[in-house]
């Protein structure tokens, strides 16, 4: 049972994964025409952020419920959870700007926001596959 969870947790947490990198990605790539779709890119962004933050906490409850503890983080893994939670934090306090002001912003501070969300995107990508072997 507990890896069922586990599991179902994992394919939440991924489907996140996938829409914290598409999100910038198509917003990069694509040129959103118009600031109404930019917007509608940046709410499912941060709703994406909350996401890999919620799920993220959900390992560690699930842990707790299902085996009474939670898991030895030291070393390299500690390192790499650091570097996911401080991405997801950045991530949604980015998105949450482009939401609330980025109709306001230059054509390239928008792109610039873009960018560096697709490189805290890449970075959370990265330390996971690094949490995942060492720990």
């Amino acid at each position: 049972m507990t890896d069922l969870v586990y599991a179902l947790v994992q394919v939440v947490h991924n489907l996140g994964a996938v829409a914290v990198v598409g999100g910038p990605a198509a917003a990069l790539v694509c040129r959103p025409q118009g600031a109404a779709l930019e917007r509608r890119l940046a709410l499912v962004l941060l709703f994406a952020w909350a996401l890999q933050g919620a799920t993220g906490a959900g390992f560690a409850l699930v842990s707790w419920e299902l085996k009474g503890q939670l898991p030895e983080v030291t070393g390299i893994a500690l390192a790499a959870l650091a570097i996911k939670v401080a991405a997801t934090a950045a991530g949604c306090a980015l998105a949450a700007l482009l939401v609330r002001r980025g109709i306001r912003w230059s054509p390239r501070g928008r792109r610039a926001a873009w960018a560096v969300s697709l490189g805290l995107a890449a970075s959370a990508l990265t330390a996971a596959a690094f949490l995942r072997w060492y720990l």
